[in-house]
């Protein structure tokens, strides 16, 4: 272990691990240290380590600046990652996978831990089309593009790599005349690539210049360790709680380790910790709310969960999980606000009985077919915009309810969805409301249709907010500049999903690197720090 990773996690060191006299002196002075006055300096504080703060402090190493990382979750050891669904629940997700919204109807996936949700997403890596970046006014984003493709190490899926799951969605789509595609991932060989990745890759591993790739290739494994190697600092299991201001300028941060307090002093902040707990962070700071837009504009990509059972052996929980996706019914030119992707979607045996229908033996039924399901998620790009508060105990409120527009979007993609199932050779669909309705023919899609989207009668999913602290041009609708900088706090910086001025409408992790790093870029511009 290297002198640098005993410093960040308070182990202690060997004479052979001393860098310098200097270097112990220090950290023995730390051991030294009342545990509730731990104070550290820097330039930089970056809260959140996920797909925005990792590459937001990778860049500023870099470029010679001091940064400190806090993220809240755990630093994860990837061969720690097991098949033991509840404990990688707890450990990977925000409140253990089930955060809600506030009516309870729709469940939201948020990573926790160093890397953030890119530990447990499933590796798509997909630019948003330039339509709706136009839309948003951004500067051109293409060479950020080509820089986190590069460090992420984005391929083509190969052909051989499109699993059975894959194949058959892909064969009914085909057969429907409808458009869809092979995508990219950051993903590399993995011999053991399963649904099972949901709970994290246990092979994830990257070496320092990221020429060797086994597995996924989360933050954790790219953008964090060469933000370490270029001088980061990092503390996990650490809690942000207040971001300080003094005469309308940031000047730190503090914060809860599991041994007590942390002071930051810093002379810019990039908060990073995702589309709910970023403006959580700034609703609990008190920071100046101008015009209420902090929380506001929360959109979620909810989606709804279609099943297909099949005669033949579908073994969907084997190989990529999703490497084939259908855009017929998105498309940004024509309807840069609305539509929706349908994408495959498969799990562990306990997400999928979560998924399903029905109760005791009718449950039991279904999923004694589990290798002969094949799936669709219909992902909404949603017009639908909620609003994230908080409560007394400073945690968050999410309120969202979906427009009645947006419902119909739902039950058309849906029904298409399970047109694609049926013309892929399925023998019934199965829709995941409180109760099995049995649907096994094309008229008998009706059911769909008559029964609609109705909160709490059917399960919905998110895991893409977004949203909630816009950038934008104007200062009447916006929270932060296009630069990513607050309006109303010098050396506030935002560099997470918060930014999107509206949906995004496609897998969002790309966007959110290449934003992070033109963030990154406007703080280095700025001028001296």
């Amino acid at each position: 272990m290297n002198a640098k990773l005993c410093l960040l996690r308070n182990e202690p060191m060997n004479k052979s691990q001393s860098p310098s006299s200097n270097t112990t002196h220090k950290f023995f002075s730390l051991l030294n240290r009342k545990k509730s006055e731990q104070q550290e300096h820097a330039d930089v504080c970056v809260i959140g380590s996920g797909a925005g703060g990792a590459v937001v402090a990778k860049v500023l190493a870099e470029a010679g600046l001091s940064v400190i990382i806090l993220e809240a979750g755990e630093n994860h050891d990837p061969t720690t990652f097991g098949s033991y669904e509840p404990e990688m629940l707890r450990r990977l997700f925000w409140d253990s996978g089930l955060r809600r919204t506030r009516d309870g109807a729709i469940v939201i996936s948020q990573g926790k831990g160093v890397g953030g949700s890119t530990v447990h997403n499933l590796c798509y890596a997909v630019r948003p089309p330039q339509a709706l970046l136009d839309r948003w006014q951004v500067p051109d984003l293409s060479t950020h593009f080509d820089s986190v493709e590069q460090t992420l190490g984005v391929t083509q899926i190969q052909e051989a790599d499109v699993n059975r799951l894959n194949a058959v969605i892909r064969n009914g789509c085909e057969v429907m005349k409808w458009r869809g595609v092979v995508q990219r991932h950051n993903r590399g060989a993995c011999h053991t690539c399963g649904s099972q990745c949901l709970f994290g890759c246990p092979l994830s591993k990257s070496t320092q210049d990221n020429r060797t790739r086994i597995g996924k290739q989360s933050m954790a494994v790219t953008y964090i360790p060469l933000a370490l190697a270029a001088g980061a600092r990092l503390y996990s299991n650490c809690t942000a709680e207040k971001i300080h201001v003094e005469k309308d300028r940031v000047v730190g941060v503090s914060a809860q380790l599991p041994s007590g307090n942390l002071s930051v002093q810093s002379k810019v902040v990039v908060l990073a910790a995702g589309a709910i707990n970023s403006p959580q962070l700034w609703l609990k700071s008190r920071l100046p709310d101008t015009n209420r837009w902090v929380g506001a504009n929360l959109h979620l990509h909810p989606a709804v969960f279609v099943g297909g059972i099949f005669n033949q052996t579908i073994d969907g929980h084997l190989g990529i999980p999703q490497s084939f996706y259908i855009d017929e019914f998105l498309d940004m030119e024509k309807r840069s606000g609305s539509g929706y992707l349908l994408m495959p979607a498969f799990g562990s045996q306990m997400i999928v009985a979560a998924s399903l229908p029905g109760f005791g033996d009718n449950h039991r039924e279904l999923m004694e077919r589990y290798r002969h399901i094949a799936a669709l998620l219909v992902l909404l790009h949603d017009r639908t915009t909620g609003r994230v508060s908080i409560n007394y105990k400073g945690t968050p409120n999410i309120r969202y309810r979906l427009r009645r527009s947006d419902k119909r979007m739902l039950v058309e993609g849906a029904i298409n969805a399970a047109s694609l199932l049926f013309a892929a050779g399925a023998t019934e669909i199965m829709m995941p409301y409180t109760q099995h309705l049995p649907i096994k023919t094309e008229a008998n899609l009706e059911i769909i249709r008559q029964r609609g989207i109705v909160p709490n009668d059917i399960m919905l999913a998110a895991s893409h907010p977004q949203g909630t602290l816009r950038m934008g041009e104007y200062p009447g609708r916006s929270v932060v500049k296009l630069s990513g900088e607050s309006r109303t706090v010098n050396g506030l910086f935002v560099a997470d999903a918060s930014l999107f001025p509206t949906s995004i409408g496609v897998p969002p992790m790309l966007t959110i690197a290449a934003l992070a790093e033109h963030v990154a870029s406007q703080i280095i511009e700025s001028g001296p720090i």
